[in-house]
């Protein structure tokens, strides 16, 4: 999405002689990537400032970005996508906490997204295969971020009501992420 701006940065530090040139695909990636995040970040907060969740979108994010980086699931085919695949969930996610107050939808939520992600995680993308130690691996990691952050809901949302709404959504977006993945490897294989 950024990669003329990635490649501009990095050229730049080559002809400086901060970094080798064979290392430019790596800094170039890594630039891109970041550049990424940010612009993610930043819109995430905007749109938290505009529907009046700041701390809600910046939850979301704390607790979703672990459990997505090991459980796995969909993932968009162009940056561009990802954007605004992410950017649509993040405006969705506070909609719903704005407007769905029952707290028994939420334990739903967190009930169905824990026994999803229980059951499917890691989701592998076809882009990027996990082999057999990489599964054990991000499989142990993702039910102990599944684990701690459905503690720190038990602990936290009797008094702190964004965070009683958020884990749950955390959980069950996941959680769709990893059936549409699974939906989608299915069909490529």
């Amino acid at each position: 999405m950024f990669k003329k701006t990635a490649c501009k940065i990095t050229q730049r530090l080559c002809e400086k002689g901060i970094i080798s040139e064979s290392d430019f695909d790596l800094y170039e990636y890594g630039f891109n990537m970041g550049i990424t995040v940010l612009l993610n970040l930043i819109s995430t907060i905007v749109i938290g400032v505009i529907v009046g969740k700041v701390f809600e979108s910046i939850a979301f994010l704390v607790f979703y970005i672990p459990l997505r980086s090991y459980a796995g699931g969909y993932h968009a085919s162009t940056p561009r996508r990802c954007y605004f695949i992410s950017i649509v969930i993040i405006m969705e996610m506070l909609l719903f906490i704005g407007y769905v107050d029952l707290s028994i939808i939420y334990i739903i939520l967190l009930l169905v997204g824990m026994v999803v992600c229980f059951a499917f995680a890691p989701v592998e993308d076809k882009n990027k295969p996990l082999d057999r130690d990489e599964i054990s691996v991000f499989k142990k990691r993702a039910y102990l971020i599944l684990s701690i952050e459905f503690f720190i809901w038990l602990a936290v949302s009797v008094i702190f009501q964004p965070i009683e709404k958020t884990i749950p959504i955390v959980m069950f977006t996941e959680s769709l992420m990893l059936v549409i993945g699974k939906l989608k490897l299915s069909k490529y294989s």
